[in-house]
């Protein structure tokens, strides 16, 4: 008696090639990360602007104490017009979801978060200049130079020879 029943035949698996080849990208991510960073620590996400309170305090550390306090005496303020604008959006979607929708009310809400984001954006620059304020000139030009400027895509930054 022979053995007539033959073993299945193994074909390919679909998803262990697809898990393979993630694993691949994704130790090249992390290795073209490694190289680009140089050994650096990871910065955290600093906004879209980059001239912000931390970036100042990480790229001028003496005057991080002098930054601070600027940003306490506006905390209170940025507080309260934040929750402003949050509440003038809050206004805006109500009148959106109601049933009798009045277009010039939704209009003049609108307007509110304009005013709303506009004075939240009034006492954010107001902060930023006095922050900027307190630093010497050879930190402006260091902030200048290591702040993150607008208009630059990130994935072309990350990918640009150097």
């Amino acid at each position: 008696m022979s053995d007539t029943a033959q073993t299945p035949r193994r074909a390919p698996r679909l998803f262990l090639i697809v898990s393979l080849c993630l694993n691949v990208a994704l130790v090249g991510l992390i290795a073209m990360a490694a190289v680009r960073t140089q050994g650096r620590a990871f910065e955290p996400h600093e906004g879209h602007g980059g001239l912000n309170a931390q970036a100042l305090m990480r790229l001028a550390p003496a005057e991080k104490d002098r930054i601070e306090a600027v940003v306490k005496s506006h905390h209170a303020a940025m507080h309260a017009l934040r929750a402003d604008a949050m509440e003038a959006r809050r206004k805006a979607f109500d009148l959106l979801a109601a049933r009798d929708f009045d277009a010039k009310a939704f209009a003049a809400s609108l307007d509110a978060i304009q005013s709303a984001d506009a004075a939240l954006e009034a006492e954010t620059m107001k902060q930023t200049a006095q922050s900027v304020a307190v630093l010497t000139p050879a930190e402006r030009t260091a902030v200048a130079d290591g702040v993150r400027k607008p208009g630059r895509a990130l994935l072309k930054r990350f990918f640009r020879h150097r």
